[in-house]
């Protein structure tokens, strides 16, 4: 809401890390049961909290809003560090986190349901899980420097296991193309097609499962470890199963070049707002912005995210002389394009996990970026 109140003036007067290594432990905190365990105590959090613990976080709040929606003044009310506007919506929109499955797996002896050979393609480039607020950003943490080792361990937490003999990687004939893609559009696209699937799962963020479970969660044979089911049965047979599988994986190779050709183009010049930068906006941009914006969210609380950008006018300073004020832009623009596609860009776009900042906000950065990022005393700290 501020946000949008801040937008509204500058565009007028512009005329306009938990147990384990640090990846394990935020899936530790998303997708076991020791999501709601309090990892330790801490006197105030800032600067010290870390990933793992964003799911209790984001219960804790939740709960709060749902108690005050009924009237009930819980006392953990006068903590909660949002506008009482704010929490109301959460009790109907909670926050973010809550739909993280507890388990990624069937029970012991299920069909594997994670392709082991697609978990790394996934962690360091989410797909789409379910629009949210309008958006198809994904909402999920990327991992694009996810290495070996940090990658078993992951599987090994989640109980992801290699398959009995390896996937084909074969890439589909003609002929197969145009029989996957016939089981897309027959059995499959009403779905999970088009730019706001209804399932939230497009077909590239399909290609996570196994061949396995594809064909026993669509025939109606499996499970999910949501335990809900709002798909309708959909009969598969193995080898239809698996060309479906091969397809996807191809559909992600695909979608990953278009976004990143897409994300190359990117012009400050073609973005940027007409006319000079309003006063408001730089006060905004140095102040304000970071909370707003959701920066601080992660870059004044998470380590991982600390290390690459510091969310307050000290941090800006220094990323913007140790990058640019085009890749602060670009990093903000290229969010907007993932939420077109579903998917995280090699170099992932910002707010991570979140929605994108409105278009007219991203059009006066890169006119500010323009100008030198001019702070509110004037002095440029870029270059562009």
């Amino acid at each position: 809401m501020r946000l949008a109140l801040l937008l509204c003036l500058v565009l007028g007067t512009a005329a306009v890390a938990g147990a384990g290594a640090p990846v394990e432990s935020e899936c530790t905190g998303c997708h076991t049961s020791r999501r709601v365990e309090p990892q330790s105590r801490f006197p105030t959090g800032l600067g010290r909290w870390n990933d793992s613990q964003c799911y209790g976080c984001h219960a804790e709040l939740n709960e709060v809003a749902a108690l005050s929606a009924k009237g009930v003044r819980d006392r953990r009310y006068f903590a909660v560090p949002v506008r009482d506007e704010k929490l109301a919506r959460m009790a109907t929109s909670p926050l973010a986190y809550m739909n993280a499955p507890e388990s990624l797996e069937p029970v012991e002896g299920g069909v594997p349901r994670v392709s082991w050979t697609r978990l790394a393609d996934f962690l360091k480039r989410p797909a789409s899980l379910s629009p949210a607020q309008g958006s198809r950003a994904p909402r999920m943490m990327a991992y694009p420097a996810l290495n070996a080792r940090e990658l078993k361990a992951v599987a090994r937490l989640l109980g992801v296991k290699p398959p009995a003999r390896p996937e084909a990687s074969v890439r589909l004939s003609d002929v197969e193309r145009r029989q996957a893609e016939a089981l897309w559009m027959a059995r499959c696209v009403t779905c999970h097609g088009g730019p706001s699937p209804v399932s939230g799962r497009s077909d590239v963020a399909l290609g996570l499962y196994t061949a396995e479970w594809l064909q026993a969660y669509a025939s109606g044979k499996a499970s999910s470890p949501r335990g809900a089911r709002t798909m309708p049965v959909v009969p598969l047979s193995p080898q239809e199963a698996g060309l479906l599988h091969r397809l996807f994986g191809e559909k992600r190779v695909e979608a990953e070049r278009e976004l990143d050709a897409r994300v190359s183009r990117l012009k400050l010049e073609d973005s940027a707002a007409r006319g000079p930068v309003p006063p408001t906006l730089v006060s905004y941009l140095w102040g304000p912005f970071f909370r707003d914006a959701t920066c601080v969210h992660c870059h004044a609380t998470s380590p991982r995210a600390i290390a690459a950008f510091t969310a307050d006018a000290e941090g800006l300073k220094a990323y913007l002389r140790r990058k640019s004020g085009t890749e602060f832009w670009r990093r903000l623009e290229s969010r907007a394009l993932e939420a077109e596609h579903g998917l995280v860009a090699a170099q992932p776009g910002m707010p991570m996990a979140g929605v994108e900042l409105p278009r007219e906000l991203r059009s006066l950065i890169a006119r500010w970026v323009l100008e030198g990022c001019k702070d509110p005393q004037g002095q440029s700290w870029c270059q562009r």
